[in-house]
């Protein structure tokens, strides 16, 4: 290993890295949250940065990569130490503290609180275990001390990281897709930045934001889109979209008011996508439920919910479907049990029933029929329900958009289509 010191600042004051918030304040990285489009100059700036949540757990981590990178130790009521290194480095986390040691187990820094890793220019990738990362690793801890482990990056950067994970590989006849993707992931980080307060990442990894696999298999039809669009974004009048989206509308898109308990916004309305997604393999689908899953799901959704809406039970004695969404999915789902009824709205119906063939997930969508399977005492022994589309419905299809482009449809009409009345600028 060879390592070599690069600066050793002073800091005035108590220096608290507990939380990683604090570790990245003190990188000067924490961004206010960015709507209005004004807020960008595209004549002067580069791509902004974005901070990401990584999946990363455990005690122990690993980090290196092909050349010489930069290792900043933070430690509290000390100063912040630097040195540059281009040999693996081992972090171990134990009681709220981080040690860091190099080849050989020689310890480099102990008693720290939070440790940076950055990458020298924007082509090198950062390993941390199994994957790899462009810009920046933080590593610190939560006010929980679990381990906080956050990559941050160009926005660019993270892009390429997130278009084929969120939407499978692609053939060259795709690639107006792809860049319907760039322009929708790009603008769904940008409206994104600082939503979660006294934290140090804007985004999460999984689906919670947009899936994210960091820089571990470049590849060069994502770079592309990346490139054609650069700097694209979609705007209502002067502000950044919420640009949702999901794998398949099933033949219509809905109302963002009718899927969540949100405010109605006039850029994710329903709308007809024609056949464009009926190719998705979730175009129709079905599950079964047996007795003992179908009470099972149900009973383990409600233990989730804080307060119970009713009181546990033992039975499910009927189950109705009330109201219908203009994009096809159901408004409510009434639950009767000996405890009394429960009532399920939109998109929480999927996490409520639960998916037999994949224990642990949930329904494809909420866009289904139920049939209930009952004995000759009217008990019910089981359900099969029949659907159509996979996610939520919101904003934009995703099999639709690959459809389209099959097509012969531009990136931007794309857009435009499942987006109603939105601009799209460029910002950068």
């Amino acid at each position: 290993m060879i390592i070599s010191r690069v600066v050793r600042t002073s800091r005035a004051g108590r220096l608290i890295l507990a939380a990683a918030v604090s570790l990245l304040a003190a990188s000067g990285c924490i961004p206010s949250r960015l709507h209005d489009v004004g807020a960008f100059d595209d004549d002067h700036i580069a791509p902004p940065l974005v901070r990401v949540r990584l999946g990363a757990e455990g005690q122990k981590f690993t980090v290196q990569s092909d050349r010489r990178y930069i290792v900043r130790t933070f430690a509290p009521g000390k100063s912040t130490d630097t040195f540059s290194t281009e040999g693996p480095i081992n972090l171990t986390l134990s009681k709220n503290r981080i040690r860091v040691r190099g080849e050989k187990n020689v310890t480099l820094a102990s008693d720290l609180t939070g440790v940076s890793i950055t990458a020298t220019d924007s082509t090198q990738r950062l390993r941390l275990g199994k994957a790899s990362y462009y810009g920046a690793l933080f590593i610190g801890f939560g006010p929980d001390r679990k381990a906080i482990v956050t990559n941050r990056l160009s926005l660019d950067a993270y892009l390429r990281g997130v278009i084929a994970p969120e939407m499978g590989e692609r053939a060259p006849e795709e690639i107006e897709a792809v860049k319907a993707q760039a322009v929708a992931a790009r603008t769904y980080a940008l409206a994104h930045l600082g939503q979660y307060e006294q934290t140090p990442y804007d985004l999460e990894a999984d689906v919670s934001d947009q899936v994210y696999e960091g820089a571990s298999q470049p590849r060069a039809w994502v770079d592309q889109a990346v490139a054609a669009t650069a700097g694209e974004v979609l705007s209502y009048g002067t502000q950044l979209i919420d640009a949702y989206y999901h794998s398949t509308c099933g033949g219509r898109t809905d109302n963002i008011e009718d899927v969540w308990p949100k405010a109605a916004r006039p850029f994710l309305v329903s709308v007809d996508d024609d056949t464009f997604c009926q190719w998705s393999k979730y175009s129709t689908w079905s599950e079964t439920f047996d007795k003992k899953a179908l009470l099972r799901n149900l009973r383990a959704y409600r233990h989730q919910l804080k307060p119970p809406p009713i009181a546990d039970f033992k039975a499910v004695t009927d189950i109705t479907l009330e109201g219908e969404t203009p994009g096809g999915r159901i408004r409510t789902m009434v639950v009767t049990t000996p405890k009394g009824k429960w009532t399920i709205n939109s998109d929480q119906i999927r996490w409520a029933l639960g998916r037999p063939s994949r224990p642990g997930s949930i329904l494809p969508s909420d866009r289904f029929t139920v049939e209930l399977k009952r004995d000759r005492h009217k008990n019910i022994t089981g359900a099969l329900i029949t659907g159509s589309g996979y996610g939520h419905g919101v904003g934009m299809c995703q099999c639709g958009m690959i459809g389209r482009a099959r097509a012969g449809q531009p990136y931007r009409d794309i857009l435009t289509h499942y987006y109603t009345g939105v601009q799209i600028q460029r910002v950068y």
